[in-house]
């Protein structure tokens, strides 16, 4: 009785409610068209883990975890000549002025805060790796070689310069909000710009340029995002000629689509009003929500056609779907957004934008799958042939169903089951040695052979450095620097951490220590303790 109440309340002010839903598609689509794709590094880490919290905590005096590193590759020799020393002297004064570069940060070995210590007769030298006097358009060949030397002696082979000596890297912190503007950083922008000003500019025949950072990552991914958009018209060409196959009519082929493409559109647009955007591992969820609408819309065109087919007119017709599919479809759909709601539990940005995403789409399917729909199809009048085209389909489907049916008999069946619980067994087994955490190396969201991954193999070829930077800090009682017990107790991790398997290299305050005090005893290995 409560259904037949509701029905007869929508179909009888069908026109105003279609009217309100046609006046927010325009209010939506105007927000829905300023809806931009957004990335964050921040949206990627759980918030209130320890570990994050520790990072935020100290995230103004400790630098690595958002960096990107560009390395200038001469594909025909070393670097040390003049032209591969100019062109990265060039490289890193472009990068200098990249969005979002926090340029204190910035290091290659032109910068100033690259420098070399050694051990002389004459006691410790301390000095700049390129000198502030050196140009690159007039360096010299012996400038060249004590250039070289510094490199080495200053312990930056592997850090800055490959070990082959064919590669220099440049290494630059980014800062996700601007301190002057407070406004956030377009990864997407820099990302470009990392390919017209720096990859475009300063890579040709004999030089390549590789990059690696979140920066890039992200760019290269809303790239590939982008191209989503040709496979959804695929897919919605797939789909559509599905749903006329199935419907026989192109009218009741449009409007399951169409009532999907607009509650995205409602989507997309209530999506801005509320200040989110569209991050570009989450660009599919919007489409997968289209297709579960599309679904319903099926059911829907499912229970018209059968309705016209005992001759009922469209009117009653689509009155019947509503109140057979109203409770039962909202059901289904309410299971769906309980689904995705509880991703929000997740306490990582990106997994709860993603959540509020699916969420929001799948509650729309309610009121334009459900209601909108039937109240569409109420209006439209049908040919003299539909149902015969409807009975003749239908028809095929039953043919189709009955051979299907024989699966049910008592032999076939047998059969069947015994697979299942064969695929069953084996699945089990093979289950037991999946693999938790990437497969490959490089970004797991990306192509193997993705430039981005060759990228990334050629700088953990060539350098001593890992893509992955783990800061640990140790919080201690004032002056605990020059406290043996506290000293000593770092250093003793740094020795564990050393020997772990995966880490490249360690560096912390009792290693430097240890280097300096053998300093003072004319570098005497002997020396090389705490003091």
């Amino acid at each position: 009785m409560f259904i037949k109440t509701v029905e007869n309340i929508f179909f009888r002010f069908k026109f105003f409610i279609l009217l309100g839903f046609a006046a927010f598609t325009v209010f939506s689509a105007y927000y829905a068209a300023q809806l931009r794709m957004e990335a964050g590094f921040g949206k990627q880490l759980p918030s209130g883990h320890e570990y994050i919290n520790t990072f935020y905590e100290y995230e103004d005096e400790l630098f690595g975890a958002n960096r990107i590193l560009i390395v200038l590759q001469n594909t025909e020799g070393d670097i040390w000549n003049q032209d591969s020393l100019q062109r990265l002297q060039e490289l890193t004064e472009e990068i200098f002025f990249l969005p979002g570069v926090d340029r204190p940060t910035v290091r290659s070995i032109w910068t100033p805060n690259t420098r070399f210590l050694e051990i002389t007769e004459e006691g410790i030298r301390a000095d700049d790796v390129i000198p502030g006097d050196v140009t690159p358009t007039d360096i010299t060949p012996d400038q060249i070689r004590e250039i070289e030397n510094r490199t080495i002696r200053g312990g930056h082979v592997g850090r800055l310069v490959s070990t082959d000596s064919t590669s220099a890297m440049v290494v630059a912190d980014l800062i996700e909000f601007d301190p002057r503007t407070g406004e956030k950083l377009d990864y997407f922008e820099l990302a470009d710009q990392l390919e017209s000003q720096i990859r475009e500019k300063f890579e040709d025949e004999q030089f390549t340029i590789h990059i690696v950072g979140f920066a890039k990552l992200v760019g290269d991914i809303a790239d590939g995002a982008r191209s989503v958009i040709v496979f959804f018209a695929l897919a919605f060409f797939l789909t559509a000629l599905a749903v006329y196959v199935y419907s026989q009519s192109l009218l009741l082929t449009i409007t399951p689509l169409f009532c999907s493409l607009v509650s995205l559109i409602w989507q997309f647009g209530i999506l801005k009003i509320l200040g989110y955007g569209l991050d570009p591992l989450a660009i599919l969820v919007p489409f997968l929500v289209f297709a579960i609408g599309v679904s319903h819309g099926v059911q829907q065109i499912n229970l018209i056609t059968k309705k016209i087919e005992e001759g009922e007119s469209t009117e009653n017709a689509a009155r019947a779907s509503f109140s057979g599919l109203l409770i039962p479809g909202s059901m289904a759909l309410v299971t769906d957004l309980v689904g995705f709601g509880t991703l929000y539990f997740i306490p990582i940005t990106m997994i709860q934008e993603l959540a509020v995403t699916a969420s929001i789409g799948v509650a729309l399917k309610i009121l334009t799958n459900l209601i909108m729909l039937p109240l569409v199809v109420s209006y439209f009048k049908v040919d003299a042939g539909y149902v015969a085209r409807v009975q003749k389909a239908r028809g095929v489907r039953m043919k189709a169903m009955k051979v299907l049916g024989y699966t049910a008999l008592k032999p076939v069946s047998v059969i069947i089951v015994l697979i299942g619980a064969g695929l069953f067994a084996f699945s089990f087994v093979q289950s037991q040695g999946r693999h938790i955490g990437d497969l490959h190396a490089g970004a797991p969201e990306l192509r193997p052979d993705a430039r981005y991954n060759i990228d990334s193999a050629v700088v953990s070829d060539k350098f001593s450095v890992g893509l992955n930077l783990l800061t640990v800090v140790m919080e201690t009682p004032k002056d605990a620097c020059i406290k043996y017990d506290y000293m000593n107790y770092v250093d003793q991790f740094s020795w564990h951490m050393s020997n772990v398997p995966g880490v490249v290299s360690v560096a912390s305050l009792p290693v430097v220590a240890k280097e300096i005090n053998a300093g003072w005893n004319e570098g005497n290995p002997k020396w090389q303790a705490l003091p």
